[in-house]
């Protein structure tokens, strides 16, 4: 066992880098409090000037069930990967609805899908396999307003999009 340290980028951005939230993880339960504490840490670090900023661990393994499978479980930082794919959704969505085409490709490219996959539904960076899930596509395909029920991940991509302006995209 050899730790590594990465950044956001380097997590999401390497071709290889697929990830898989298992079924036996508790579902994702961030609520504003906590997605708002991570935002003001990340807009502070930038506006402090800080190279890197530790946003805790991700701990990832070999899936229990499926050995051969190209992705990997996250077994710790769960909650943190999926807030951050939900941001990075959110910019994702942003650009794209103010004709910014090229980074919404890039985001779409190299944060949210391996676009050298084929198989459609091996295609995201971050795998969601509980109930989250359905919420996760329909953020993701601007579907978000008919979706049935409560759902954190749609309110924090609301949230999110509620904050972030052609003044703050670049930052981010």
């Amino acid at each position: 066992f050899k730790p590594l340290s990465l950044s956001i980028k380097e997590l999401f951005t390497n071709a290889d880098s697929k990830y898989k939230i298992p079924q036996y993880q508790r579902p994702y339960k961030w609520e504003g409090d906590q997605v708002f504490q991570l935002w003001d840490d990340i807009y502070e670090a930038y506006e402090n000037k800080e190279k890197n900023y530790f946003l805790g661990s991700i701990i990832t393994a070999k899936p229990r069930d499926n050995e051969n499978s190209s992705y990997v479980d996250v077994v710790d930082g769960q909650q943190r990967l999926t807030t951050i794919n939900i941001l990075y959704v959110a910019l994702y969505r942003f650009a794209k609805e103010n004709n910014l085409n090229s980074e919404a490709d890039r985001l779409y490219n190299m944060f949210l899908t391996n676009q050298y996959v084929e198989q459609e539904s091996s295609k995201l960076k971050l795998k969601q396999t509980d109930q989250n899930s359905l919420a996760f596509k329909a953020i993701m395909n601007a579907t978000e307003n008919e979706f049935g029920g409560y759902s954190n991940v749609i309110e924090n991509y609301n949230f999110f999009r509620s904050i972030i302006t052609i003044d703050n995209f670049e930052i981010i």
